[in-house]
């Protein structure tokens, strides 16, 4: 795939009279991981919406002509009364015979992701890692090109959230995924994302996370709670 497989040129959103998000441009390249990162109230979450086409939106989001995306939301909230399976949770993403047309692609990202003991069980016994691993599965599907995740790693443990994060890396690196991820997690961008994009409504910078995550950067989008966010190689 050749040229970048997104290009958002001067995106806003505007809502009740009040500026959400203002200008942001961004241009990724095919199995890129980029991560957003800014305060809480920054309009992270808003402006993946608008890159999905789910909220309405001034400027431009292209896509590459054919791109499929998965999208894989903050929080989802399942009842504990729920006896839904992974297995059934799995097959309503077809609404014909999911089984019988798309078993070979279920098995190839359940393996992927680790999930293949977790099928028989109810979603609402698993954990937040195992319940993130089945939803990033459920994205896969259909054999998506991108990944958006908003706090993968929210409500689940270190090692859990490890695991989210490497086995992301894998889809980047070895299945030239193309991920898009909010965090707050510095340490996270570091490690695993090619680009950065720091926002507070409006486009602070973009860039190589060791390029741009100064202690301005870091300063202007968190104030004087900068070090909560430094890297242990970053002021």
């Amino acid at each position: 795939m050749a040229g970048p497989i997104l290009i958002a040129d001067h995106v806003s959103v505007r809502g009740f009279e009040t500026d959400i998000l203002q200008d942001i441009s961004i241009s990724l390249e095919p199995g890129q991981i980029l991560a957003v990162v800014g305060p809480n109230g920054a309009g992270k979450t808003t402006l993946m919406k608008a890159l999905l086409g789910l909220i309405p939106h001034t400027g431009s989001v292209v896509w590459t002509r054919g791109t499929r995306v998965g999208y894989v939301p903050q929080k989802v909230l399942i009842s504990r009364s729920l006896p839904l399976t992974v297995s059934e949770f799995f097959s309503l993403k077809s609404k014909n015979s999911f089984w019988s047309s798309n078993t070979q692609t279920l098995s190839q990202w359940v393996e992927r992701v680790g999930a293949q003991k977790l099928l028989k069980k109810r979603l609402a016994d698993l954990s937040g890692g195992e319940l993130q691993r089945v939803l990033i599965a459920y994205a896969l599907l259909g054999d998506a090109d991108v990944l958006c995740l908003d706090e993968p790693s929210a409500g689940i443990d270190v090692g859990g959230g490890e695991t989210v994060y490497g086995l992301l890396s894998e889809l980047s690196d070895e299945h030239r995924r193309t991920i898009i991820l909010i965090s707050h997690d510095l340490d996270v961008v570091f490690r695993y994302a090619d680009q950065v994009l720091c926002i507070d409504k409006r486009m602070i910078c973009t860039g190589r996370p060791a390029s741009v995550l100064t202690a301005e950067t870091l300063e202007r989008m968190y104030g004087h709670h900068a070090g909560l966010y430094s890297h242990h190689d970053h002021a």
